[in-house]
């Protein structure tokens, strides 16, 4: 009975023993100090980066580089019209609250009401 050709024994010369490190080191530093071989690593991928512009609410517009490959953004809150950055009608108080009234769930109830 013969075995198949792969199972047989291979040529001295190209043995896998031969090839293999050794697990024990006659080093009396121990293997600590021999450096595996690895493949070398792949270097970290760089994202795209494309041309945007981004059209603010009042008509005025710039163009900034991003990641997103979109090529325009359209804003409908900005720092034009945003009640955090209007710091005039926080001075009177009454910005804010007029800004309520127009908009959310007051604005919805006063607009039922009305």
């Amino acid at each position: 009975m013969s075995l198949p050709a792969r199972c047989q024994a291979l040529p001295r010369a190209t043995s896998p023993f031969l090839l293999q490190t050794r697990n024990v080191s006659s080093s009396p530093y121990g293997r600590t100090h021999v450096w595996k071989r690895r493949a070398p690593k792949l270097p970290n991928p760089v994202p795209g980066k494309y041309p945007q512009l981004v059209i603010r609410s009042d008509g005025s517009s710039f163009t900034h580089w991003t990641t997103s490959p979109r090529s325009q953004i359209r804003l409908t809150r900005d720092v034009t019209n945003n009640p955090v950055y209007n710091t005039a009608s926080w001075v009177s108080g009454t910005g804010m609250e007029e800004d309520q009234v127009l908009t959310g769930r007051v604005g919805r109830f006063y607009s039922r009401e009305e």
